[in-house]
């Protein structure tokens, strides 16, 4: 997997280069420090999996800088942001705008390759914290407590039995959750219901 990454701090960069291909014969990690030095790298690289925006690099505008990175693209790839810790609407904001996902700076490295390896494999990643503890409404019936623990765990990335064992739970009782839950949102699968939590607003 080949992830051009662009961090403003140069200790980032120097983290995500050296710690996380560590033991990670697959990983190839790209770091620069501009949103400029990403356009150059990633315009004509078609062996990218995923790039990665710091929205507190020196030249990064938000949404502008985003959309600007996706239209110079001649490869289609997704793009995830990183940043601190946001509410929900500016996340959603920046997913319509063409995000696959949102890092924070708070995320464990084990995490932040989760949610990368999530997103080259084209499905979105919102940080579980992100989501708001009570039951949140799913058109017109209320997603369960443990309902909303699966969602979370979806949201995160995590298989079922990831989920499964941070819940306590067997794999056959995530199964019944995931099914039900699937049902409410109106999800043919996993990655459709991350899809219509994040359009419901749920994410």
């Amino acid at each position: 997997m080949n992830i051009l990454i662009g961090y403003g701090n140069s200790l980032c960069r120097d983290f995500m280069q050296n710690h996380m291909v560590s033991g990670q014969e697959f990983l190839k990690v790209i770091t620069v420090s501009t949103v400029k030095d990403c356009l150059e790298i990633a315009r004509d690289n078609m062996h990218l999996d995923v790039i990665g925006l710091d929205l507190k690099m020196p030249d990064m505008d938000g949404v502008n800088s985003l959309k600007e990175v996706r239209q110079s693209l001649v490869y289609p790839m997704p793009i995830a942001l990183i940043g601190p810790a946001a509410n929900r609407r500016s996340i959603r904001d920046l997913l319509m705008a063409g995000a696959s996902g949102y890092l924070t700076y708070s995320m464990s490295a084990a995490a932040t390759l989760s949610a990368i390896k999530l997103i080259a494999n084209g499905e979105t990643f919102v940080p579980v914290d992100i989501l708001a503890d009570e039951d949140v409404l799913a058109g017109n019936r209320y997603l369960t407590g443990r309902e909303h623990d699966v969602l979370s765990g979806l949201l995160a990335g995590s298989s079922n039995k990831e989920i499964a064992r941070s819940l306590n739970l067997s794999e056959v009782t995530i199964k019944h959750h995931l099914k039900s839950l699937r049902s409410k949102l109106g999800a043919k699968n996993r990655t459709h219901a991350v899809c219509r939590a994040i359009e419901l607003g749920i994410s």
